[in-house]
């Protein structure tokens, strides 16, 4: 009989676990497209417009995927680093997700400033955010990370593996950039991907 009663209790309570479901923290406020309906090891992208309407509500760093189609290293990195559900649930949890076609021609509204599609610039022609988000510097893939006042973008380019794109998250996304030159904070920095998986 004692050997009955720990199976027992671990069978109620597996069971008890799997009859509440639902979300994993208890709440059921989550009624946002940057909250609901998350799946384990995916970013949740949003337009900008969307991820501007959440920080309205609740302030909180954007983190921007610039790319276009044409770049191979940016489907490259779509499926490497933004799948890894390491980088996908730190990318979730820390910032409003968006992705961005930086050869997008419709008319984005940022800051209180116009962004129009430029067809003389880039290869296909190239929206004006892009410009500002970079500083000019177009190369692609991008990731730039926005602060809570949205101002100052901090652009980085090329491909990014998730041991990178790891440190920079964190670099970014817990404020070491404030104090800590990235070079020392890289250095330093022990990343949870093993050298394989770079």
């Amino acid at each position: 009989m004692q050997k009955v009663l720990p199976l027992i209790f671990l069978l109620l309570l597996i069971f008890g676990l799997a009859a509440v479901g639902g979300n994993p923290n208890g709440n059921n406020n989550g009624n946002t497209s940057a909250t609901k309906d998350r799946s384990v090891g995916q970013v949740k992208w949003l337009t900008l417009d969307e991820a501007i309407e959440l920080h309205k509500d609740e302030p909180k760093k954007i983190f921007v995927d610039l790319y276009t189609d044409w770049c191979v290293w940016c489907a490259k990195m779509d499926k490497a680093t933004f799948q890894n559900p390491i980088v996908a649930e730190y990318i979730n949890d820390n910032f409003y997700p968006v992705k961005l076609n930086a050869e997008t021609a419709e008319t984005l509204y940022f800051r209180g400033n116009e962004y129009a599609f430029l067809p003389e610039e880039g290869r296909n022609g190239l929206n004006e955010i892009t410009l500002f988000l970079t500083r000019g510097q177009l190369s692609f893939p991008a990731v730039v990370f926005l602060d809570e006042t949205l101002e100052n973008p901090q652009p980085v380019s090329g491909f990014l593996n998730p041991a990178n794109m790891d440190a920079l998250l964190k670099f970014f996304g817990e404020d070491y950039y404030k104090n800590v030159d990235w070079g020392l904070f890289n250095q330093l920095y022990e990343s949870p991907f093993s050298q394989g998986e770079n």
